[in-house]
């Protein structure tokens, strides 16, 4: 369940508890009403199995909110309590970009609610409904994004267990933001049981628990969907499921290298993926970084192919010129727009590769992440 612009529930997203039916218990609040003097109901703009998600007006702060409201009958079980409680914990232990932001836990009126910041532009799920034809760099963006959230939380030791295009909300600047931690959990110990079926790791469907590689298994999914603008899709053969490979018309060398990070995340034996979203996210800088310095060589060889004696000299020159000032330029740009927690999240990333002996990717990883105070 996740705060967005949808006001019904998706048959391909809803999140389930297992051993549980889903049923929908109204609130019973209306736009109009105010929780405690405080938080006036603007709308319903989303809702799952404990609850509904409403956009309301902070009088105190005078801004938008995202209130997840827990159901009457929830509300009666202390465990589901305890689970919201949790929840706002495990949230509010992560601070980074493309993490939502969750405020406080309140009990107003006789009802418990989680306040959090308000995503105005949907949800990724809209984004891949609209049936647009949107630029690879827009897809590589969105792509990064669900892949830095996802391993800030395996960085703390999380599992969120419930990634899901539906979860994952559209900021105003455009970012995505990964939500709803109302399964989550850190160590992998827990008594609840759920997540979409249609995004499950084949492990936790056969009721095996769920570990960061199962999240790894969830991200495969979502970064397929991106990418290549549909869900994975199996074929059965002798071998068990075989992952069918987009079938994509000039298809670049890029396009076959997100192929191959997909198929990584989807193996269907846990040991066969990358050991977390920190993995995945490294592996996408190190293929971005890749592609950018193919295409900058192919641009810069012609010109030195064609050059003579000194005059191919000079050219070389003038390319390792160009290139070292295109990297400055490059790096001074990536750095502008990282944020500090961005920069340590890849420096994180890049001491753990290096630790298992991935130098050329931790290499990569540092070169992305910039001087340590950018100018």
């Amino acid at each position: 369940m996740s705060p967005s612009r949808s006001s019904g529930v998706d048959n391909v997203d809803s999140t389930v508890e297992m051993g549980r039916p889903l049923r929908l218990y109204p609130t019973g609040l209306k736009a109009g009403a105010v929780l405690g003097s405080r938080f006036q109901i603007e709308a319903a703009i989303g809702q799952g199995g404990s609850g509904q998600v409403f956009r309301a007006w902070d009088r105190v702060l005078g801004e938008p909110v995202a209130l997840k409201i827990l159901r009457p009958d929830r509300a009666q079980e202390k465990g589901w309590i305890k689970r919201l409680a949790r929840e706002v914990k495990v949230a509010r232990a992560i601070r980074h970009p493309n993490v939502c932001r969750v405020f406080d836990l309140g009990n107003v009126d006789e009802h418990w609610f989680v306040s959090m910041e308000l995503a105005s532009g949907g949800t990724l799920r809209d984004t891949l409904r609209s049936n647009q034809e949107r630029p690879l760099s827009d897809r590589l963006a969105d792509a990064r994004a669900v892949c830095a959230g996802l391993a800030a939380i395996h960085t703390v030791g999380i599992i969120h267990r419930d990634v899901t295009p539906q979860n994952l909300l559209r900021m105003d600047d455009g970012r995505l933001v990964l939500s709803d931690f109302g399964l989550a959990v850190q160590g992998g110990v827990t008594t609840v049981h759920g997540g979409t079926p249609s995004y499950m790791a084949p492990e936790t469907a056969m009721g095996h628990g769920s570990n960061q590689r199962s999240d790894v298994w969830q991200l495969g999914t979502v970064l397929h969907e991106i990418v290549f603008g549909l869900r994975p899709i199996w074929d059965s053969g002798s071998r068990g499921l075989i992952l069918r490979t987009p079938m994509l018309s000039a298809a670049s060398s890029l396009y076959r290298e997100l192929a191959k990070l997909c198929r990584a995340c989807l193996a269907t034996n846990p040991a066969g993926r990358p050991g977390s979203a920190i993995e995945v996210s490294a592996r996408l800088a190190a293929l971005e970084v890749a592609s950018l310095w193919s295409t900058l060589d192919r641009f810069l060889r012609p010109g030195a192919v064609l050059l003579k004696g000194g005059a191919r000299i000079a050219g070389a020159l003038v390319s390792t010129v160009l290139e070292r000032s295109f990297a400055r330029r490059r790096s001074r740009v990536a750095s502008r727009r990282m944020t500090a927690e961005d920069r340590k999240l890849l420096r994180s990333m890049a001491a753990k590769l290096k630790a298992q002996g991935q130098f050329d990717d931790a290499h990569s990883l540092d070169r992305l992440a910039g001087p340590e105070h950018p100018p």
